[in-house]
């Protein structure tokens, strides 16, 4: 082959490597196997394209701002299935079956962006594209006085609220923490306490020695939970602030036997007259809700265990009267090996008189029951597979809820229960990818 035929080849095989790399490669490992060029000018063509795609950028991710130090994007997938069944019992003792429902469906479809644009300064954004809602949005500013986070995310209220939801051990979480952390509405008694809200959120971390630790925070936060503020309404108190406050003390002798004992506090208005907060409008109620979490965790190598409780007054409001409901959650988990774990977990809830709905407070499972019980517990049984820990898990769970004391006028000063109640059989699947 002539010389100028030669160098063509080189050539073209070095301009399209600049966007076809990997396959152009192929291409020169060929014309050296036929022996149309020799390997010494395949490796300088390689080198020549390299060098291209430096120039050009294509081996780069450029921000819009010079400013930003480092950019990093996460995801997670969660794919389940579930399959709901039950039956509801009237007061004279007649049970009926209800309609079965199972479905698939994308769960989380979650996509994050953090720009650190260094001395500790940094912002981050996450959407869930599974039900088009926005997760984080947060300001960050780190310091040796602690943490600064301005924007919407969680404040500290629930222990498995404030697990995420990549961390799980179970599917989904207990009713219990749903009645406070579900978004409010006075339809169906949800409270819409913790969870996301938009405010101004601090976190500090004191280390006693090597093996204590002692953190505390606290959050002065939009009670409306949502990113924007709503209409204010006649009364203008739709946007009031509440206020969250927490500390943890943790006792680490290993990265696998370790305890934590903690307590949260918040206190707001109650926004289940705030239609604002599920459409639009404004508060009509001056009533607030104020209590305490305490909770307990502890890991002792193979084996996790741990337990919260929730309890708040509810002022009252309209024409209800004040109420005091609790909820208490245990859990333990065991890796029976390093893949397999199984996972037993307890739920109950007391409405002391306010009333719940069954399907708000166990998800996607409103084909079971009918109307407002005062009294709900659970037991939950499951397996997790872990192909890489949490990065890729597959989840079983079974759980059986039950609803007792059916509700006539739920929420109001003459509520009254009667036999009525509900019970579910519920399974449900969960695939994880996170990266």
């Amino acid at each position: 082959m002539n010389s100028t035929l030669k160098s063509m080849l080189i050539a073209a095989a070095a301009f399209t490597s600049v966007s076809a790399f990997a396959q152009d490669k192929a291409t020169l490992d060929l014309l050296v196997k036929k022996g149309l060029i020799t390997a010494e000018e395949r490796a300088k063509t390689l080198d020549e394209a390299a060098k291209a795609r430096t120039a050009s950028g294509l081996n780069k991710v450029f921000v819009k701002e010079d400013a930003a130090k480092r950019l990093t994007f996460s995801g997670r997938i969660q794919t389940q299935y579930e399959s709901i069944g039950g039956t509801t019992t009237t007061g004279a003792g007649v049970e009926t079956k209800n309609t079965d429902l199972s479905s698939a469906f994308m769960r989380r479809l979650y996509l994050g962006f953090k720009a650190d644009m260094g001395e500790g300064i940094s912002a981050e954004v996450v959407n869930n594209f599974a039900d088009n809602t926005l997760d984080k949005a947060i300001f960050t500013a780190e310091s040796a006085f602690g943490t600064f986070n301005l924007g919407y995310m969680k404040v500290q209220w629930g222990l498995e609220e404030n697990t995420s939801s990549s961390k799980l051990l179970t599917v989904e979480r207990s009713a219990s923490n749903r009645y406070w952390n579900e978004s409010a509405s006075a339809t169906n008694q949800r409270l819409g306490f913790g969870a996301r809200h938009t405010g101004l959120h601090y976190a500090f971390k004191y280390a006693v020695d090597a093996a204590q630790t002692l953190e505390f925070g606290a959050s002065a936060a939009n009670a409306i939970q949502g990113q924007s503020q709503v209409s204010t309404g006649a009364t203008g108190t739709a946007n009031d602030i509440g206020v969250f406050a927490n500390l943890i003390y943790t006792y680490k002798i290993t990265d696998t036997n370790k305890h934590s004992i903690g307590v949260n506090y918040g206190t707001q208005r109650d926004q289940r007259d705030a239609t604002g907060a599920n459409a639009s409008g404004g508060a009509t109620s001056t009533a607030t809700i104020s209590g305490f979490n305490p909770y307990i965790k502890s890991q002792f190598d193979k084996l996790i265990v741990q337990a919260e409780f929730i309890s708040t007054t509810n002022e009252a409001r309209g024409t209800s009267i004040e109420r005091k409901p609790e909820g208490f959650t245990a859990l333990a988990a065991y890796k029976f090996t390093d893949q397999i774990e199984g996972v037993v977990r307890y739920s109950q809830l007391d409405t002391d008189g306010q009333g719940g709905t069954f399907g708000d407070l166990y998800r996607d499972a409103k084909n079971v029951g009918s109307g407002f019980y005062n009294k709900f517990d659970s037991v939950y049984v499951g397996v997790n597979y872990y192909f890489v820990d949490h990065n890729a898990k597959i989840m079983f769970g079974y759980e059986k809820a039950n609803a007792s004391e059916g509700m006539s006028a739920a929420g109001t000063t003459t509520t009254t229960t009667d036999g009525r109640k509900a019970d579910a059989d519920i399974f449900r699947l969960q695939a994880q990818v996170l990266f």
